[in-house]
Order: C-alpha cells, then sequence, then structure tokens
C-alpha cells in the first residue's frame, strides 16, 4: 500500500485535501465537528473524553460519516511513536488518530480509505508536528490491508499505555484517581507503563480485535 497522504487542514494543501475528501464522503464534516467540540469542552484532569470512554466501554463513540447515526470505534493500532489509529467497524473506511504525547494524546487527525481516492488520505487538525504522525501511518494502514484485519473481529481486550515511568508518582496517584473515578461496563484496561525518551520505540501489542490507546 501507498504511503498516506497527509496534511494539515490549516495549511493551503491542506485544505485543498479536505475538500478532496469532502467530495468523496460528505459527512466527514460531522465527524470532525464533533470531535474537536467534544475536545474543546473536555473537562480538566489527565484523561481526555476519548479516553475516558474507552476507559469505560473500551470503545468510544462518533456520528457516521454515512447515516449520523452514533457509531463506536472498534480495535486500534499503536506505533512505534506513540500515535494510535483507531477503526469503525461500521465505517470501515475511515480512521481517527492520536498523537502528540506533550498535549495527552488527543485525537487529531481523520482518515479516509478510497478506492476514487487511490490512496489512504489524511488531514491534520491538532499538532502542526506531523513527521512522527505521517512515519506510524504507513505502518498502521500496511497492518489494516492484511487479512486478519480485515476482518474487524469484536473486541476482547484493552491496554491503555502511560507514556510515563510509574516511579512518577503525582502523575500515577492522579491517573489512579482518574480510573477510580470512572464507571466500568466490562473488564477493566489493562495498563502498561512505558516511558519511551529519545528514539525508543514504544512497545505496543497490535493485534486484531484489541484496542490499545496512549495517555
Amino acid at each position: 500500500m501507498e504511503a498516506a497522504r497527509i496534511e494539515h487542514i490549516d495549511t493551503p494543501e491542506g485544505r485543498i485535501l479536505w475538500r478532496e475528501m469532502l467530495g468523496v464522503l460528505p459527512g466527514l464534516r460531522a465527524v470532525l465537528n464533533f470531535v474537536t467540540s467534544r475536545q474543546a469542552t473536555s473537562p480538566s484532569g489527565r484523561l481526555l473524553w476519548y479516553q475516558k470512554e474507552l476507559f469505560e466501554r473500551w470503545f468510544f463513540r462518533i456520528p457516521s460519516p454515512h447515516t449520523g447515526c452514533m457509531i463506536h470505534s472498534g480495535d486500534s493500532w499503536t506505533g512505534r511513536h506513540q500515535t494510535t489509529f483507531f477503526r469503525f467497524p461500521e465505517a470501515s473506511d475511515i480512521a481517527l488518530a492520536s498523537y502528540s504525547g506533550g498535549e495527552g494524546f488527543p485525537l487529531g487527525a481523520l482518515f479516509l480509505a478510497k478506492q476514487s481516492l487511490a490512496t489512504v488520505s489524511g488531514v491534520a487538525f491538532g499538532s502542526r508536528t506531523l513527521s512522527l504522525l505521517i512515519e506510524d501511518a504507513a505502518s498502521a494502514f500496511q497492518a489494516f490491508s492484511t487479512p486478519v484485519w480485515k476482518e474487524m473481529p469484536a473486541l476482547s481486550s484493552a491496554t491503555a499505555i502511560a507514556g510515563f515511568p510509574q516511579s512518577d508518582d503525582a502523575k500515577t496517584q492522579l491517573l489512579a484517581q482518574e480510573v477510580a473515578a470512572l464507571k466500568v461496563w466490562r473488564a477493566p484496561v489493562a495498563l502498561s507503563f512505558q516511558h519511551v525518551p529519545g528514539d525508543r520505540p514504544c512497545l505496543s501489542d497490535n493485534r486484531a480485535g484489541h484496542v490499545s490507546f496512549c495517555l
């Protein structure tokens, strides 16, 4: 598969690409508006809105770009640079990515994979530093194109990857307090502490039917 074409939406190239994507699937605008609105109104604390929903039920919800009805996220793929790509079983042609650990890994990129676009296209609407997102995207969409990932099996497990050492008592305690206050509707989320300074890769557990996400 060719590398994904990714531009920031606040650049001339990004606005051109966004118009192309909307020409193929107009409902993408509702997805982008929903995500940016939720992130703008997130309450204070370490966990972002989608991370809270993942802790509670292993999925988060967005409007379908096809029907406008709310749909659930499915499994995900986390790259060596802690960029996570979330898929949607009821909208298999789109993906959302979280990146930018300095901001707590907000959702910051929206992707569309359609035959008419010849390659995967994505617009970033978060941090303008895209090099790590671009590198991880190539590996993620290569994995998604394999038969075992195309099946999109039901979720069987979930892992939250904390990008700081467990010995950081202040962050660890705050995270534990926030997670303890959440309602858990299914099995608990496993917690993996991975402090990855420099160029050391994130050691993620990527497999179909498993959702991982970074904190």
